[in-house]
């Protein structure tokens, strides 16, 4: 690819979803600002926190950079879809501020995109902060009465094992790659879904469309092991709630049956006894879902006969929402039941509500 030219090559619109993380964010704008493709467009989304004042102020030492400021906190699915939004590129990246690019990152998946008839999403290969350990090279998840989610690569010395480009049916929302107006097609992420999971729909809704999800090995990020402060039922209300509108909106209405005895009926038993900081969450998760299951429902059925749209209104374009992951459960208990533990893969976990 020749890169003497800015005004022939596309641009790239990058998406960094920060949240209270102030001492990570310095290392993921310096990997964007270093990277061997020139034409950039960086967005730092701020999911309101007490380090935005921080944020900005970080923000402000990057010329290209620019930041949008949520008033609260969206999570990292509204902080995505704002990114989405501001952005002019014709291309986006989403990642994070706990994930720096390596310096070919942006360069291989625009090459790739622009030699191949890309219809769908790409993503690349991501690495330990040191890049000797593969952390998620794409996966595969399956939507039966067992949930179960795989990681390529997880956890395997970086052997130049993945060499060529190659397709998967999901990819972290961490490290997602396609056409802006793609985005806006499918509504971006499922705004109700804030965190957790969010990944894993939008790759189910990309593939039910009939489109490709490719992961380009030759594409690199590093994750680092950035700390949190989420809370043990703050996790488990966004992981619960998700997973069951997961399945409403793509299993087989066969599984759905033994699936919610499973995971809702058999895990409330489980953490009355063994986990009792999750139960009132719990209970709220089903709420949630009980209350919003009806839009799901509506979807599922208009999605068989219409793609979701853009709208555009004048110059002014926006998402019009329907009002109707690596993710947690991929770790299992004995049984096939979830481990309520923080996923390994850069997605939503980084940008959270404390609840």
């Amino acid at each position: 690819m020749n890169l003497d030219s800015k005004s022939i090559l596309p641009l790239v619109s990058i998406i960094v979803a920060s949240y209270d993380r102030p001492d990570y964010l310095p290392a993921a704008l310096a990997s964007i600002e270093a990277q061997s493709y020139p034409n950039l467009e960086i967005i730092v989304v701020d999911n309101a926190s007490p380090s935005s004042y921080q944020i900005a102020e970080i923000v402000n030492r990057y010329d290209r950079a620019q930041l949008v400021r949520n008033a609260a906190n969206l999570g990292f699915t509204g902080a995505m879809n704002r990114g989405i939004e501001s952005a002019a590129g014709e291309f986006v990246y989403c990642t994070l501020d706990d994930v720096m690019l390596d310096r070919d990152c942006i360069k291989h998946l625009v090459a790739y995109a622009g030699g191949c008839s890309v219809d769908g999403l790409l993503s690349g290969l991501l690495l330990d902060e040191d890049g000797e350990t593969i952390r998620c090279a794409g996966g595969d998840y399956s939507l039966e009465p067992v949930y179960q989610r795989v990681f390529f690569g997880s956890g395997e010395k970086n052997r130049g094992q993945f060499e060529n480009a190659f397709q998967v049916r999901y990819v972290p929302g961490g490290m997602m790659f396609s056409k802006r107006e793609l985005f806006c097609r499918f509504n971006g992420f499922r705004k109700e879904f804030f965190m957790y999971s969010e990944d894993a729909d939008l790759c189910a809704r990309i593939t039910k469309s009939g489109r490709t999800i490719t992961v380009v090995p030759k594409a690199k990020a590093f994750v680092c092991e950035a700390p949190h402060s989420f809370t043990h039922g703050g996790i488990a209300f966004h992981k619960i709630k998700n997973l069951f509108s997961l399945y409403l909106l793509h299993a087989r209405l066969s599984v759905l049956p033994e699936f919610y005895f499973r995971y809702g009926v058999i895990n409330f038993l489980r953490a009355l006894k063994a986990d009792r900081a999750i139960v009132w969450p719990m209970i709220k998760a089903s709420a949630w879902f009980v209350v919003n299951a009806p839009g799901f429902i509506k979807e599922r059925y208009e999605s068989r006969v219409s793609e979701p749209r853009a709208v555009a209104t004048g110059s002014t374009r926006y998402f019009q929402f329907s009002k109707s992951l690596v993710d947690p459960v991929a770790t299992t208990t004995p049984g096939g039941l979830p481990a309520w533990g923080p996923r390994s893969a850069p997605g939503s976990d980084a940008v959270v509500s404390r609840s």
